[in-house]
């Protein structure tokens, strides 16, 4: 037996020897459970990291670790979303796909240490770590307001891989604070002195008119207001596909305050100049609370817009309730947080659309039959 204990010695140097220098040693792994259940082994340190699909990449940026982001995909790239425009930068980073998801070839030429993807599936997610030998790990871009323990869990995750648990810590908190003083401002308020509400002009990867809505918005549901479109059938309604409702019906519900999203602010403004039985029959329209939100979506849910949203909305429908609020230095807090440094609101929202929404609390009202 002893003369064999050189060769034995030998065959395991060569066994530790000829592994790729870049694959971690146990010791410095972890493994993680993903969104969607998945046990993924992930380095202890990472120093570089991609974001694929929708959503992903926002969240990197609240989760402030913008500097390990080592490629951006090509829509990203081209696009003035504000977390874009906070930190334009990153549109300077090499690409990694030109559709949505990346592409495997392009995400190796940046060589991440892990992959973060949404919307996608196990076996989908199982491919691209099977193409590229790279963690992906999957987070989800869950609802704010229906599925909140869901997208803190994402965020949790980020910060375990990122060893950024602290600013996890913090968003969530953030993130609660608000919805929790929201809430206290106007759960108190009895049902009969609860205005009625509705959104319309809700992107679903397209913009839409005054019909595209939906049932459980999540700033309506901070500020405890009378949804008319919250009866909805759940099956009919989707926060990925979008939900939408006959003008018609709009007509029937006649709410007393009509909020549209600006990424359909032009073609509801349209709808208004087209169709005068709108104007005539809403009572918003007669009484000038027709009001222009932030864009809810692009490209995934901008959280950060849905809190100013919640705060806007609230001060118009409850202005008794919110009279300390000023929408423009909330603006400045809200963003300012999400982004992780101090930023102008108009520098991060494009300055016809932020003005607009300024002038809301301003001038009293922005009415969309005014609106281009």
């Amino acid at each position: 037996m002893t003369k064999f204990l050189p060769v034995i010695a030998l065959l395991i140097f060569m066994a530790v020897s000829c592994g790729s220098p870049d694959t971690p040693a146990e010791g410095d792994t972890v493994k993680v459970t993903d969104l969607l259940g998945r046990e993924v082994i992930v380095p202890k340190k990472v120093e570089k990291v991609v974001a694929v699909r929708a959503g992903a990449l926002r969240m990197l940026v609240y989760m402030d670790a913008v500097s390990l982001i080592a490629g951006v995909e090509e829509p990203e790239r081209n696009s003035e979303r504000p977390y874009m425009l906070a930190y334009p930068e990153l549109s300077g980073l090499a690409p990694i796909g030109p559709i949505m998801g990346g592409d495997a070839e392009m995400i190796l030429n940046v060589n991440p240490d892990i992959i973060f993807i949404t919307y996608t599936t196990v076996q989908d997610a199982n491919e691209l770590q099977a193409k590229t030998g790279i963690p992906v790990v999957a987070l989800e871009c869950r609802d704010l307001g229906t599925e909140t323990a869901t997208l803190f869990s994402s965020f949790e995750l980020i910060g375990k891989i990122t060893g950024k648990e602290e600013r996890a810590e913090e968003l969530i908190s953030f993130i609660s604070e608000n919805m929790g003083d929201l809430d206290e401002r106007t759960s108190g308020i009895a049902d009969g002195m609860r205005p009625s509400v509705y959104v319309g002009g809700l992107s679903y990867s397209t913009s839409y008119g005054i019909s595209s809505t939906h049932p459980a918005y999540a700033p309506f549901l901070f500020i405890n207001a009378e949804n008319v479109a919250s009866g909805i059938d759940e099956r009919l309604a989707s926060h990925v596909k979008g939900t939408f409702i006959d003008t018609e019906q709009l007509m029937l519900w006649n709410p007393d305050y009509l909020f549209i999203d600006q990424s359909g602010f032009p073609l509801a403004a349209g709808e208004f100049k087209t169709r005068p039985a709108l104007r005539r029959t809403l009572g918003a329209s007669r009484e000038g609370n027709i009001f222009n939100l932030l864009p809810y979506n692009d490209y995934a849910t901008n959280y950060e817009f849905v809190i100013l949203n919640a705060w806007f909305a609230g001060k118009q429908v409850y202005p008794g309730n919110f009279g300390d609020i000023c929408i423009e230095e909330k603006s400045r807090e809200i963003l300012s947080f999400f982004y992780g440094k101090p930023v102008k609101p108009e520098k991060v929202v494009s300055s016809p659309v932020f003005q607009r929404f300024a002038a809301c609390e301003k001038n009293g009202l922005v009415k969309a039959e005014e609106s281009e």
